[in-house]
């Protein structure tokens, strides 16, 4: 079980054949794909992994501000088609203009500056343009050496292609289309800090986030512990998820047990078999010996 995967449709490298494909290889049950603002790839992946006896989760990664920087919502269980969903929707659809144009003003900042991206075409491959096409352009083109130095040469020109939404407002149209939110690698330091118990505090005063993602891959024991019971302390949900963007970067797909996280999946409508160890404690064997079975999912 992994609920946080990426494809071609954002920043990834899986497209969702490819993905579904690698999940069915190793007995992967549950999965959700958690594109960058899109949820173009998940009707490919749900029906292909429905073939495979695979519960796709549909998901999303809503890029998100608060509290002057930028946070990851997981929004899960949200179906567009849905008459509920109409508000959540347009917000993608806002989204996706926003950073196509974005895009679009990187583009020409860094062409104004010399910098030309003739394999823009070829990284773009008739995806939607955003940010991230640019900025690997920019890397394949000879201009910078990762996604870090590309980006620091578009802001160097005044241009930081950020594009996001108000936390509160996601959150509320997630809720209002049936979605679950959780927010994304709590431990994640990416330059402004990771989360902690007061921040945590403020944030639920103005959004009612619905869990944590407590199991990540570079969170350690002592990351999941916290955020676990930081969770249990508030009533909060807990997820898991690899943050798999291609096959092995950062990391494959990781299967982790569905009852560290059942409650959750419950809210889903997946039930698990119960286990008789612990959910989820420091040092647990590999996820492999203690993964619960899927008994349903609606």
């Amino acid at each position: 079980m992994d609920l946080h995967l990426h494809t071609v449709a954002s920043d990834g490298g899986w497209t969702p054949a490819e993905l579904v494909e690698h999940l069915a290889a190793r007995g992967f049950r549950v999965a959700a794909v958690c594109d960058h603002d899109t949820m173009r790839s998940v009707p490919e992946a749900q029906e292909r992994a429905q073939r495979h006896g695979i519960l796709l989760v549909p998901g999303v990664e809503v890029t998100t501000r608060w509290d002057g920087r930028q946070w990851h919502l997981l929004v899960y269980g949200v179906d567009l088609a849905s008459p509920r969903a109409w508000s959540f929707a347009r917000l993608l659809d806002y989204l996706a203009d926003q950073l196509w144009a974005a895009a679009e003003r990187g583009i020409q900042v860094l062409e104004r500056h010399g910098y030309r991206l003739p394999s823009l075409r070829e990284v773009v491959n008739g995806q939607p343009l955003r940010p991230f096409h640019v900025l690997t352009a920019a890397i394949r083109d000879g201009h910078a050496t990762n996604l870090a130095t590309a980006h620091e040469l578009t802001k160097r020109y005044g241009e930081a292609m950020q594009v996001d939404v108000p936390l509160a407002e996601a959150v509320e149209l997630a809720h209002r289309a049936g979605g679950y939110c959780v927010l994304a690698h709590p431990g994640r330091n990416d330059g402004d800090g990771v989360l902690d118990a007061e921040r945590l505090d403020r944030m639920l005063e103005v959004a009612a986030i619905d869990g944590l993602e407590a199991h990540y891959r570079s969170h350690s024991d002592d990351d999941t512990a916290r955020y676990r019971a930081m969770a249990s302390d508030r009533g909060l949900l807990v997820s898991a998820g690899s943050d798999s963007h291609a096959p092995g970067f950062p990391v494959n797909p990781k299967p982790y047990p569905a009852s560290w996280i059942a409650p959750l999946l419950s809210q889903l409508g997946i039930e698990i078999e119960p286990v008789d160890d612990d959910p989820w404690r420091p040092g647990a064997p590999d996820a492999e010996q203690l993964r619960a079975t899927v008994t349903r999912g609606t």
